[in-house]
C-alpha cells in the first residue's frame, strides 16, 4: 500500500468513527426538554424554586425520580443549565414532561448555603393538573434554618361549628337553637385555591371539597352546607370543626416567587385568607312575635282513671293554652290534653274523662327571644408537612 493509499484509509476510518459517535448521541437527546415528544400526554411541566428568606437563589442542582421524560431512572438538572427553560435565577422549568408522580431532591445547594435534605413529592396529570411545583428553602452557612413563608407547605384554619336545636338538659349547651356562619375572604390580588372538610365530634370526617377564590372575593360555609355533607337535614344538634387548608406548594409558590406581596404577612406569620366565624344562639324557634292564648275555665265531672286528685273533681279550674288566628279547635280536647300530660293519662283514659267547659277568654302577648351573637377570627396555622 502506497503512502497516499494509507492516508486515504485513515481519513475514511476517522470519518466513520465520527458518524458513529453522532448516531449514538442522538437517542440521548430525546430525553432532554424540547425533544420530539408529541401529544397531550407529554404536555406537562415541572417548576423547581430555590429560596432563602423570601429571595430566590441560583446555582442549585436537583434530581428527579423517575426521569420525567422517559419514566425510568433519575434525571439531573441545574438552575441556569441547558435544560432549564426559565431564565430567572432560582427558578427551574422543565416542559413537555410525562404524567406521573415524581420525587425531587436537592443534590447540591447554592454556593454558601446548606442543602435542603427533605425530598418533595409532586404529581403531574396532563388531563387535569399539567403543572407541578416543588420548593426548596436553604439557610446560609452558620445560620438557623429559614422559617420564611416559602418554607411553609400548608396554611391551616380551624373553625368550630355549632348547629341545631337542644330542647332539654341533654347538653352540651343550654337549650336553644344554634347556627354557625363561616366566612372566608380572599384579600389577596391573586386567586387562591383551598380545600375544606368537616369533622363531627365523636363522629365522621367528611371528604375534602376544593374551591378557588378569585381576588377580592369571599364565600361562606353555613349549617345547611355542613348537614348536606353529614347526610341529614334534620334540626338535631351537631358540633365539630371545619378545616380550611391552603396548599402553598402547589397553588401559591409560582405567584409568590414572582414577587407578589402577601397581604397579611407579618414576619413569619402568613395569613393568606381572612376566616371569621359568626355564631348565633336563640331561645325561640322564631324571632320575637305576637301570640294568642285561650284561657279555658272548666270542671272535671268524672275521672274513671282515678289519677286526678279527688279534691279537683267537681271544682272550677282553668288552663291557658296556645291559640292562633282562625284556628278551629275543640276546647274540651285541649283540656283533656293538658290534664293528660300533667297526670300521665293514656289515650283511653283521656277519652273517658268527663269535662265541662264553663267559659273561654282570649288573650294576646309577645314572645321575647333570648338570643346571643358572637364573632371570632380564626388565626392561621403554618405547617411544613
Amino acid at each position: 500500500m502506497t503512502p497516499k493509499q494509507s492516508l486515504a484509509l485513515a481519513i475514511a476510518l476517522a470519518a466513520a468513527v465520527t458518524v458513529a459517535a453522532i448516531v449514538v448521541s442522538l437517542p440521548r437527546e430525546q430525553n432532554m426538554p424540547g425533544a420530539a415528544q408529541d401529544g397531550a400526554k407529554d404536555a406537562g411541566s415541572i417548576t423547581i424554586a430555590t429560596v432563602s428568606g423570601g429571595s430566590l437563589l441560583t446555582g442549585a442542582t436537583y434530581s428527579i425520580t423517575p426521569n420525567p421524560y422517559t419514566g425510568q431512572g433519575t434525571y439531573s438538572v441545574q438552575d441556569g443549565g441547558g435544560d432549564d427553560a426559565n431564565p430567572a435565577a432560582g427558578m427551574i422549568l422543565l416542559s413537555r414532561v410525562k404524567s406521573g408522580n415524581y420525587t425531587v431532591s436537592q443534590q447540591q445547594a447554592p454556593p454558601g448555603y446548606v442543602r435542603d435534605q427533605v425530598p418533595k413529592s409532586i404529581a403531574v396529570n396532563n388531563n387535569n393538573n399539567n403543572s407541578a411545583t416543588a420548593s426548596f428553602s436553604n439557610a446560609g452557612l452558620g445560620q438557623q434554618p429559614d422559617n420564611s413563608t416559602l418554607q411553609v407547605h400548608n396554611i391551616l384554619y380551624t373553625a368550630k361549628f355549632e348547629c341545631g336545636t337542644i330542647s332539654g338538659d341533654e347538653g352540651p349547651l343550654r337549650p336553644g337553637h344554634y347556627d354557625t356562619d363561616i366566612g372566608i375572604l380572599n384579600k389577596q390580588d391573586f386567586s387562591v385555591k383551598f380545600t375544606w372538610n368537616a369533622i363531627v365530634n365523636n363522629g365522621k370526617t367528611t371528604n375534602s371539597i376544593l374551591k378557588t377564590l378569585e381576588p377580592q372575593t369571599s364565600t361562606g360555609i353555613v349549617c345547611k352546607d355542613l348537614r348536606k355533607l353529614f347526610g341529614g337535614n334534620d334540626t338535631s344538634f351537631v358540633e365539630g370543626f371545619v378545616l380550611v387548608n391552603v396548599p402553598v406548594d402547589s397553588g401559591l409558590l409560582s405567584t409568590l416567587s414572582g414577587g407578589t406581596a402577601v397581604v397579611g404577612r407579618q414576619g413569619t406569620s402568613v395569613d393568606i385568607l381572612d376566616v371569621q366565624v359568626f355564631y348565633t344562639a336563640n331561645a325561640l324557634e322564631q324571632l320575637p312575635h305576637e301570640v294568642l292564648v285561650d284561657k279555658i275555665v272548666f270542671t272535671v265531672t268524672n275521672d274513671t282513671s282515678g289519677k286526678i286528685p279527688k279534691e279537683m273533681i267537681g271544682k272550677t279550674l282553668d288552663v291557658t293554652v296556645r291559640s292562633g288566628f282562625n284556628d278551629i279547635s275543640d276546647p274540651v280536647e285541649k283540656v283533656r290534653e293538658a290534664l293528660g300530660e300533667k297526670y300521665g293519662l293514656d289515650t283511653q283514659q283521656r277519652a273517658s274523662l268527663a269535662v265541662k267547659v264553663d267559659s273561654i277568654s282570649v288573650g294576646a302577648g309577645t314572645m321575647i327571644d333570648d338570643h346571643a351573637l358572637s364573632l371570632s377570627r380564626v388565626p392561621p396555622q403554618a405547617s411544613s408537612s
